[in-house]
């Protein structure tokens, strides 16, 4: 019984070996070293840094004015509010019997919502993120998926530079609506307008113009995460801007479109129209030094 086991375990390992060996077989691994390869996984990265820091982000104003022989007790109260920025939470103390209660205010609405904005800034990173990671995948599989279909190699080019022109454009457009909103919201919290009325109510009542003078009793959080997922859209723009070159050189659209497939260089002749079988030609690129380069042609 201890011999089946063993030899049926040594089975599994080995058709585990031959999966393995088999998908990497497959893998178009040179595609990575490319420039627009290797730019998958910095959009990768920076995509998911730009909606993480945005879905993550917390907004915080806090209210502290001591007693100073004109107050019962220190007034304090704290103002909240997350993404999507539609809605905020605030309390204070002041003039409160129970001082173990505060006078509490949940789902208060702002103004001017922010929550289109944001949501839709958000809504454009996950998609980037998503088509993404499908594009490593195909870049990955590119020649499994062309022997898959005959459809695949000769669509899938402009499906890439559509996708990106597309997406680059929404990153623009999201990013700059997203980065006026985030601008209205820390203006609009700096300083809230219901801290500022209980401050004047305070005012009037302790009969003292001076508390709080210029709001100085208030203080408001950096937004650092705000800043940050604003840069890292900003950031997304240019990458995807740039990455619509390259993606373009992959189209027959291109004059001398080029492709590098199984480590050989193709690259467009005039010797045919476009879309022909004769316009291609393998360039078999061999780099042995700095100075020196050897290239050797053969029509396919």
């Amino acid at each position: 019984q201890h011999y089946y086991i063993t030899n049926n375990l040594r089975m599994d390992v080995d058709r585990l070996n031959a999966t393995k060996n088999e998908i990497l077989a497959e893998l178009h691994k040179d595609v990575f070293l490319t420039p627009k390869g290797m730019m998958k996984f910095v959009q990768l990265f920076v995509v998911i840094c730009a909606f993480a820091m945005t879905t993550s982000a917390k907004g915080e104003s806090t209210l502290l004015i001591k007693a100073a022989g004109k107050l019962k007790n220190d007034v304090e109260g704290v103002l909240v509010t997350k993404y999507p920025f539609s809605k905020y939470d605030w309390n204070h103390n002041y003039d409160n019997e129970n001082e173990s209660k505060d006078h509490a205010y949940k789902d208060m609405m702002f103004k001017d919502g922010f929550q289109s904005e944001s949501q839709f800034y958000v809504f454009v990173g996950v998609m980037s993120f998503l088509y993404t990671l499908a594009a490593i995948i195909s870049y990955a599989f590119y020649k499994k998926f062309e022997k898959m279909s005959d459809h695949f190699a000769i669509y899938f080019t402009k499906v890439d530079l559509i996708s990106t022109v597309v997406l680059t454009f929404f990153w623009f457009l999201s990013t700059t609506l997203w980065s006026a909103g985030f601008s209205a919201l820390r203006n609009d919290l700096n300083p809230p307008s219901d801290y500022v009325s209980l401050i004047a109510r305070i005012r009037i009542e302790v009969g003292d113009d001076k508390v709080c003078e210029k709001f100085s009793c208030l203080t408001t959080d950096s937004w650092s995460k705000l800043y940050g997922s604003v840069v890292f859209g900003y950031l997304c723009i240019f990458l995807y801007g740039v990455n619509c070159w390259y993606c373009f050189k992959d189209t027959e659209w291109h004059a001398e479109p080029e492709k590098l497939v199984g480590g050989v260089l193709q690259i467009r002749t005039d010797s045919a129209g476009p879309g022909s079988a004769a316009d291609m030609q393998d360039v078999n690129l061999e780099v042995g030094g700095t100075d020196s380069a050897t290239i050797q042609p053969g029509a396919i």
